[in-house]
């Protein structure tokens, strides 16, 4: 009779693989995370052009002013063509970690303390400028054409 060899993996391979396995695992944390903060800080971005965008077309297909309104010390931003009902608004949240900071013209907000950018009909706007600061210092200047609501969008 022939004695068979059970099939397996020994203790030692195992071991081995495992121990390979937590390398990758440790090494790869921190990246993850990062990539993660990348993301989130990205998707921040297009967000807020997006609406930006979103409003510059809406004020012209409706006849109407949109606004878009950003809260900086909640990291909030809402679009909406009824200012004086900013109570009741939606907002959508951005990343705690941002720290976005609003040029805008005093008299188009609603209220103190809640930055507001225009967007007229006629395709003009109130003009601003959004800066959106990474805690690392990285970050984008966007800015809103007061002429024309173009928005452009650079690197700090």
């Amino acid at each position: 009779m022939k004695a068979t060899r059970a099939a397996g993996f020994t203790l030692l391979e195992l071991v081995v693989v495992l121990v390979i396995a937590g390398l990758l695992f440790s090494l790869g944390g921190p990246s993850v995370g990062a990539l993660y903060d990348t993301m989130k800080y990205r998707d921040a971005v297009r967000e807020i052009v997006s609406a930006a965008k979103n409003g510059r077309r809406g004020a012209f297909a409706s006849g109407q002013p949109l606004d878009l309104l950003i809260d900086t010390d909640r990291n909030q931003f809402a679009l909406t063509n009824q200012p004086q009902s900013v109570d009741r608004l939606e907002f959508a949240s951005l990343p705690e970690s941002l720290d976005i900071t609003v040029v805008y013209a005093a008299e188009v907000s609603p209220k103190p303390g809640l930055a507001a950018i225009r967007f007229y009909p006629a395709g003009g706007s109130s003009g601003g400028e959004i800066t959106m600061a990474r805690p690392n210092g990285s970050g984008v200047h966007l800015t809103i054409d007061w002429l024309l609501g173009d928005v452009t969008q650079e690197g700090l």
